[in-house]
């Protein structure tokens, strides 16, 4: 899969590949703090091997007769992502994310874009500067059965990458990458 974006020359668009997205996604979230670009970078020189848990997954959501739905029936429950950053390429309407106040509004789904969210470790990371929100896709409007399709490049420091608070703060102790990644899905799926 790659990403077409506009380059500097007319007619000559850039090709990324998600993994070569999401570098350039953290060098700018770094330099946005005033760190060196490598704080982040120097931990995903891994990805694509057995040593980084990144992960590019296909969401299929099949059509649902929302009029038949249960009340308060969700395509996908509360949550929050775990590594890095998540880079979403969405077809349709029906992500939503929670604001600091609790209420949840829609993301829109914009043709030809990349939706970034923020991931639980960088929250760690940045301790707090960026923050990791909950998000739910939710049904079609009543009246409709359409489906949705997306594709969710979940980018993971490496396994061994250790996350301490960028700041000099103990805000969160430190963690490796793989551990907490772990112990996440272990959370997630009644696992110890």
């Amino acid at each position: 899969m790659a990403i077409r974006c506009c380059s500097s020359v007319p007619g000559d668009p850039e090709v990324f590949l998600p993994a070569e997205l999401s570098l350039r996604v953290l060098r700018v979230m770094a330099y946005s703090l005033g760190l060196d670009p490598e704080v982040f970078l120097s931990t995903h020189r891994l990805i694509g091997t057995d040593e980084n848990g990144t992960t590019l997954r296909s969401l299929y959501y099949p059509p649902v007769n929302s009029e038949k739905a249960k009340e308060g029936q969700l395509r996908c429950g509360e949550h929050s992502d775990y590594g890095s950053i998540t880079l979403l390429f969405q077809s349709s309407e029906g992500l939503q994310v929670r604001r600091r106040s609790g209420e949840f509004i829609y993301a829109p789904c914009i043709p030809g874009t990349v939706l970034v969210n923020i991931a639980e470790l960088v929250q760690r990371w940045t301790s707090d500067q960026f923050v990791s929100v909950l998000h739910r896709v939710l049904l079609p409007p009543v009246g409709e059965s359409c489906t949705r399709q997306s594709l969710a490049f979940f980018v993971q420091p490496d396994d061994e990458a250790l996350i301490t608070c960028c700041d000099g703060s103990n805000k969160y102790p430190p963690v490796t990458a793989g551990a907490y990644l772990i112990e996440r899905f272990n959370d997630s799926y009644g696992q110890s």
